[in-house]
């Protein structure tokens, strides 16, 4: 049997880390620990690409309300420059906001990918250690020992494997909550 591919490289790690445990579990009626992994995959540098590209676009903002506000300066010169001059001013807010908005959720992506990062490696860890320490019972089982301490101890890593990826999970709303100004414009440009 092929161990699972996972978007995250701990993640797969840790599944295959995970294998015996889980054809444990199949035989016994357990959780399925390495299903539980999938509610964590993530792809941060998927992220950080994107945030990147965020950034870029920032900058490529900030450039053309440069060029804008050097054009407005140079127009201001002449005719009714007073009218000119506010809605030039107003359209130069609104690169301004734009540029600052896209720097800012380039940086909130960034940071969201080196947590997420660092959540599936420290999660990683954490299963394969709960794992390891059920090792003897998990062999156990899977030599179809069906005694109530081994079973208890498979179904009980199981469940703990389980629980902390669920406290894990949870600590996601935090950044989810981050993200929440984002699916509303910053500003609509003219």
């Amino acid at each position: 049997m092929t161990s699972p591919v996972f978007e995250h490289p701990a993640l797969t790690a840790a599944a295959s880390s995970l294998a015996s445990l889980r054809a444990a579990a199949g035989r016994i009626g357990a959780p399925d620990p390495v299903a539980a992994l999938r509610h964590l995959d993530c792809a941060p540098p998927s992220i950080s690409a994107s945030a990147a590209t965020v950034d870029s676009g920032a900058l490529l903002v900030t450039s053309a309300s440069a060029e804008f506000r050097a054009g407005v300066e140079h127009a201001e010169t002449g005719g009714s420059a007073e009218t000119f001059g506010i809605w030039a001013d107003t359209v130069d807010g609104q690169y301004t906001a734009a540029a600052r908005a896209a720097a800012e959720t380039a940086a909130l992506g960034a940071r969201i990918a080196s947590e997420l990062d660092t959540l599936a490696v420290s999660t990683a860890a954490q299963v394969c250690e709960l794992a390891a320490a059920a090792a003897a019972s998990v062999t156990a089982v899977l030599a179809g020992d069906r005694s109530a301490e081994v079973v208890s101890t498979v179904s009980s890593t199981c469940t703990a494997v389980v629980r902390a990826i669920s406290l894990k999970l949870a600590s996601l709303s935090a950044l989810a909550a981050e993200l929440e100004p984002l699916t509303a414009p910053v500003v609509e440009l003219s």
